[in-house]
């Protein structure tokens, strides 16, 4: 999938991967005969800009990327949304609690916390990983060709 970043910060996508766009530009085909539909994720435009800048390609109306890219910039962000979410059910269950533990329940509510405190940390492990791919990401050289482009016509 490749998405397409207008130069008014529209974002559409297209089903074509990137070999398939390739294969397109390379046999002559017209970008009119691409298929694009609104992007309906919350994606930031700036996200996308970004890596579009650095590993994209030109398009009559903006610039097209690969859309693993602007996963990777957007991963962090859909991380730190799941935890915020998992903490507030949480919360919700901790709130159902209505007294002491009972001997033969302790068990079970010590190995349940014990999932959840592993769960904690292989969710910040995850965060961290996926905030340095995308640090790596943004720490790649601009394409000075896809920033004239984007210049040249962008608002």
């Amino acid at each position: 999938m490749l998405y397409l970043i207008t130069f008014d910060d529209e974002l559409y996508y297209t089903s074509l991967t990137v070999g398939e766009f390739l294969v397109h530009r390379q046999d002559g085909e017209s970008f009119d005969l691409m298929t694009f539909f609104p992007v309906e994720d919350p994606i930031k435009p700036d996200d996308v800009l970004q890596v579009a800048l650095r590993n994209g390609f030109e398009h009559p109306e903006g610039l097209l990327v690969d859309a693993s890219l602007v996963d990777i910039m957007n991963k962090p962000r859909h991380l730190e949304q799941a935890s915020a979410s998992q903490l507030a059910l949480e919360a919700q269950l901790d709130e159902l609690e209505s007294g002491p533990t009972s001997v033969e329940d302790a068990s079970f509510e010590r190995e349940q916390d014990q999932i959840a405190r592993d769960a904690r940390m292989d969710h910040s492990e995850a965060l961290n990983w996926a905030n340095t791919a995308r640090r790596d990401l943004l720490e790649r050289t601009i394409q000075e060709q896809l920033r004239k482009h984007w210049d040249t016509h962008g608002v």
